[in-house]
């Protein structure tokens, strides 16, 4: 396979550069940082949308192609309870609920 025509190679950066002189034993610890990083990242995102809802807030989400409609009865660590009209209980994500007027 001929390469002639791009002979230009991407330039490393300054963190590639830093990346290849950690030991395997810093690439763990930073791979552990950036995962309990990405894990905070997660909580205050789902924190913002559970921010979104109250008790008793009348939803709407959608499920196997039909809108399902309810009241939310309880906000969990990740999830919104919803007790729809005809009485069953749902924990729906909060990024999947709308709040209705």
């Amino acid at each position: 396979m001929d390469h002639s025509s791009n002979t230009t190679l991407q330039p490393i950066t300054e963190f590639e550069h830093f990346l290849n002189r950690l030991s395997e034993e810093n690439l763990r610890l930073l791979n552990r940082m950036v995962v309990e990083r990405l894990k905070l990242y997660h909580k205050v995102n789902d924190l913002k949308n559970l921010a979104k809802f109250n008790l008793i807030d009348k939803v709407s989400f959608q499920h196997n192609g039909r809108y399902i409609k309810g009241v939310v009865l309880k906000l969990n660590r990740r999830s919104v309870t919803v007790r729809t009209y005809d009485g069953k209980q749902w924990n729906v994500a909060p990024i999947l609920l709308t709040r209705l007027h």
